[in-house]
């Protein structure tokens, strides 16, 4: 007998699977010009391994004694191909130059077997093959070929049945929350800031000059939300006054402080029944802080000059004032004077006040209306009254990190939101703010693992792990059960 040849004639024939943790079955299907029907297809994706196994039934397939069929399951995907051992299926003068020699048709079998002529018969073929991240975008593809003794190919079979699927094996991990500590008392504060506008010198409140009007309505409306809202207790207004750098500093404290002082007593006599012992004043001759952070950001281009004068400690603001003018004249006089020093004549105003706690109907209601009123325990309660994972769970903590934005627990909590979204940008600004509890490591891991750095995602959850975070343990799981 002589030694034959395998002629592999590659299909597009897919057997649909999905690389899960759970075996998927296909239809069946018919291969080699419908001869061979492949059921009980199954694909099962464990820790670091692929199982394939599926059911070849022969019943209906006819070959000379001395030829033989062969089947390569494949994965396949765009740039990748997985090959598996070749099912052989010989006549019986095959099958006996196999049991002399050894020799398989393709020297690499998973599965020989002789075609008992005229009967019912079915095989099981199984394989598994190391995992590659790949593989979820692949199909299951069936080469085909057919060949006698003489090492001639006797022809192939049509492609049938092509099925695209999608194989993403989706990762199911663990985000852990944190239920924030109660404030014992809940402080909170409405502020703003008022440019009012005085004669040249003066410091008496006239509230029909310039824009005044509107200016004293708008601290007065700050004042009436506290002083109105039945849930609160005002405990203070605070005004800072400031004056602009022009003019000589003595005359500037002056200023800044009478004329805070004058907004008091205004604010004192409009509300008469308000104790005068809750208003307090401070001033601030002139804000060269503000002038700094104005020539910082703008675009002049003198910028680097004007920075160096007003960082030169060794110089008095008179002086900062003087060298502006002499030697950048033309911007002192047509940006300083015009723009930079007017907006930082202003009052800076605060009203301080506690809030009293809410019950969970109280609070759900609030969050709408004016969620700076609740303490971060009060929205937790109410994110977790919703479905975890649905718009309103989610929407509390937008709102909680909005309300608290430097608080540890919100920002966690918020990150985990984000990364339950897949946005990741804004996962990673909370993060840089969440502290480094075990809560925040898992939620770095995850981090990691939506941008596929694995090593890292392996290093945050181990490290969350030994802090005995249940839901670290479970994501070092995940990453063994997905192969990374």
């Amino acid at each position: 007998m002589k030694k034959t040849n395998t002629i592999y004639i590659k299909t597009a024939l897919a057997l649909a699977f999905a690389l899960t943790g759970c075996p998927v079955n296909t239809s069946a299907q018919q291969i080699a010009g419908g001869q061979i029907t492949v059921s009980n297809t199954k694909v099962k994706k464990t820790a670091s391994m692929v199982n394939v196994s599926m059911k070849l039934d022969l019943s209906r397939l006819e070959i000379a004694s001395n030829e033989g069929v062969v089947l390569v399951p494949m994965l396949v995907a765009a740039g990748d191909t997985a090959r598996m051992p070749a099912a052989e299926i010989y006549g019986r003068k095959r099958y006996i130059y196999y049991q002399r020699n050894g020799k398989t048709m393709t020297g690499n079998a998973g599965l020989v077997e002789k075609r008992n002529r005229g009967r019912e018969q079915s095989v099981e073929y199984s394989w598994a093959l190391p995992y590659e991240r790949w593989m979820n975008n692949a199909r299951l593809v069936m080469g085909e070929g057919l060949c006698g003794c003489d090492q001639t190919p006797l022809g192939g079979y049509a492609s049938e049945n092509v099925r695209d699927v999608n194989l993403f094996n989706p990762w199911n991990l663990q985000y852990a929350y944190i239920q924030p500590k109660p404030e014992a008392v809940k402080h909170r504060a409405e502020e703003g800031s008022a440019r009012l506008n005085f004669v040249v010198d003066k410091y008496d409140i006239k509230p029909d000059f310039g824009r005044n009007a509107a200016e004293l309505k708008k601290i007065r409306q700050t004042i009436d939300l506290v002083r109105n809202d039945n849930d609160v207790v005002m405990t203070g207004i605070s005004l800072h006054g400031y004056a602009s750098p022009d003019g000589t500093y003595r005359h500037n404290e002056q200023l800044a402080a009478n004329r805070t002082e004058a907004l008091r007593d205004y604010l004192q006599n409009y509300y008469s029944r308000i104790d005068n012992s809750i208003f307090s004043v401070s001033s601030t001759a002139e804000d060269w802080d503000g002038v700094r952070r104005y020539v910082e950001n703008s675009s002049l281009a003198q910028k680097d000059a004007l920075l160096k004068i007003i960082d030169n400690g060794s110089l008095t603001p008179d002086e900062k004032d003087r060298l502006f003018a002499a030697r950048h004249g033309d911007i002192y006089r047509s940006i300083i004077l015009k723009d930079i020093y007017p907006p930082l004549r202003r009052t800076d105003y605060k009203v301080t006040y506690n809030v009293r706690n809410f019950n969970l109907e109280e609070a759900r209601r609030i969050i709408k209306e004016r969620p700076q009123k609740l303490s971060l325990q009060e929205m937790y309660r109410v994110a977790n009254s919703y479905e975890k994972g649905s718009n309103d769970f989610n929407q509390v903590f937008d709102v909680a990190v909005r309300m608290f934005p430097e608080d540890e627990t919100a920002n966690l909590n918020a990150a985990n939101i984000a990364l339950s979204r897949g946005d990741t940008v804004s996962a990673e600004r909370f993060l840089a703010k969440a502290g480094n509890s075990v809560e925040a490591l898992n939620a770095r891991g995850i981090l990691a693992v939506k941008k596929e750095d694995y090593k890292a995602a392996r290093d945050f959850f181990t490290q969350a792990a030994a802090g005995k975070l249940a839901e670290a343990e479970a994501n070092l799981k995940e990453l063994e059960n997905q192969g990374e």
